[in-house]
Parts: C-alpha cells; structure tokens; sequence
C-alpha cells in the first residue's frame, strides 16, 4: 500500500514526539518512486502537491524536502535503543544487581 504525507513545517517537527518523527520516516519511505511508476499512471492525472498538501511520490522536490527536514530535526534528539539494545542493558542490570 503507497502511503500519503501531509506536508508539515519545521516547527510542527519540532513539536512532534520522536515516535512520531520515526513513523513519519517509515510513511515517507513507502511513498512510491514516481507517479510513472505507479498503478495510478494512465487512469488519472498526476497530483500535484500543492494542491493536495499531500506527499505521495518520492521524485518530487517536496518529497525530499520532507525528507531532509526530518533527518535534521531527529539528528538533534537522542537516541532510542532498540529491541535487542533494551534486552541487552535489562541483561547487563540484572547481572550487576545478583
């Protein structure tokens, strides 16, 4: 399933929690390559995101703004530790509290 981004400011990134941020990268990298690509080409006219305020392609300028927009604000927070990291300080905890 392609996925649509609505177009938010920097400031409106900034205010977003980190989650957010990282679902917000997942939706931009599931948008398709390009409306030329897409099951859509032939049957309808190319949106244009000025219009529709949405993100669907990644070929467009609008999409690598967003994109770039993003990276730059999460570089600024701190990292979450994933999965195996969060098993590996539990496993590190209990080993000095023993």
């Amino acid at each position: 399933m392609a996925s649509k981004v609505v177009i938010k400011t920097i400031e409106a990134l900034n205010e977003m929690h980190t989650g957010s941020l990282m679902s917000r990268r997942a939706a931009l990298l599931r948008c398709e390559e390009s409306f030329e690509l897409s099951d859509r080409n032939g049957y309808e006219t190319k949106p244009k995101v000025s219009e529709t305020g949405v993100i669907e392609f990644k070929d467009t300028p609008e999409w690598q703004q967003a994109y770039s927009e993003l990276k730059s604000v999460l570089s600024t927070r701190d990292n979450i530790p994933n999965k195996q990291q969060r098993k590996e300080i539990r496993r590190k905890k209990a080993k000095s509290s023993k």
